[in-house]
């Protein structure tokens, strides 16, 4: 079996040979990630030339005070 992150391998791999039948049944196997996970990476992620759409970053923004109002911090 393999682990979390060699299957996100093998779906990058797959989807970037546009192979998606096969990048779409691996992606069945890969568990979700929380948005506490899904904040962090993106907030890690490095600056690309292309820029992220403003309302992407209100969306992360607001997902975040919302976590915050819960009391649970994002990243």
């Amino acid at each position: 079996m393999k682990t979390q992150a060699e299957l996100r391998a093998e779906y990058d791999r797959l989807f970037e040979a546009e192979d998606y039948e096969a990048a779409g049944k691996v992606l069945d196997l890969i568990e979700p990630i929380s948005d506490e996970e899904w904040l962090k990476i993106v907030h890690l992620a490095p600056e690309t030339d292309e820029t992220v759409p403003e309302f992407v970053r209100e969306s992360s923004r607001v997902l975040e005070a919302i976590l915050a109002k819960r009391g649970r911090r994002a990243g």
